[in-house]
């Protein structure tokens, strides 16, 4: 049975179901446990009074009428609002490399709001400078801040400010504390070198292929030759201090 077909299966089968808990005001569930039950993820569900209509994801043509959603863990079928259906499961981000393009299911450019579904927690808004503010995820990890762009609320960089934890690094394996050798032979022939206003090194990691989009990862370095923190993201960003640092 093909996946199309297995899902209109699926919604006739629970429509009763369904249309039996709406009007009695309970949330239904669909407790079979069969192999060809245990596949369903999500349906969309329209109210209209006291009849509603399954529309799985296949379905074409806007609607006007209020939503709820089936949400199933596998062998269980839940009510839920539109909201709770765009939530996704916590993201460990201490497990995520960090690239130019982003971390994880974190991408350069979306939203706050689409970062937040993205990893399945909230990131309360902060003090910041006149073009960005570095926020904390709720929940961790500790020493990442995510910097968003002020006026659009865009993901515009990745920060990394300190060395816990240890697993915050780049997908080629550099993190704080890593060596001056170890970031030029990692990235060999696209690294820049410079100063900034006092006088500690940055290095510029900057990709050419065009998927790179010209982001960057600038790795500021301590006296002694080693990272101190570093910033993934957009070139205009990428300063290696916190938004509203002078």
């Amino acid at each position: 049975m093909t996946r199309s077909a297995h899902r209109r299966f699926l919604a006739l089968a629970c429509a009763p179901l369904l249309a039996v808990g709406l009007a009695a005001g309970v949330v239904p569930t669909a407790t079979e446990a069969s192999a060809a039950t245990c596949t369903l993820r999500t349906a969309d569900v329209q109210v209209a009074g006291r009849t509603s209509v399954i529309r799985t994801s296949g379905a074409d043509g806007p609607s006007t009428q209020p939503h709820v959603g089936l949400v199933g863990d596998g062998c269980r079928l839940i009510m839920q609002n539109g909201a709770d259906v765009a939530k996704r499961d916590s993201v460990d981000l201490s497990a995520q490399p960090i690239t130019v393009n982003g971390m994880g299911p974190l991408r350069i450019g979306m939203s706050r709001e689409a970062a937040e579904q993205a990893i399945g927690a909230r990131i309360p808004d902060g003090p910041g400078g006149p073009e960005c503010r570095d926020l904390g995820v709720e929940g961790g990890p500790q020493n990442l801040s995510l910097r968003f762009s002020n006026g659009d609320d865009r993901l515009v960089a990745i920060f990394v400010w300190s060395s816990t934890p240890a697993s915050l690094a780049t997908a080629s394996g550099v993190h704080v504390g890593s060596t001056r050798e170890e970031v030029l032979a990692t990235y060999d022939g696209e690294v820049t070198s410079s100063q900034d206003n006092s006088g500690s090194e940055e290095l510029v990691f900057a990709p050419r292929l065009a998927k790179f989009h010209g982001r960057v990862i600038t790795f500021q370095m301590n006296d002694d030759g080693t990272v101190a923190s570093f910033v993934a993201g957009e070139p205009y960003f990428t300063d290696p201090l916190p938004c509203g640092s002078d």
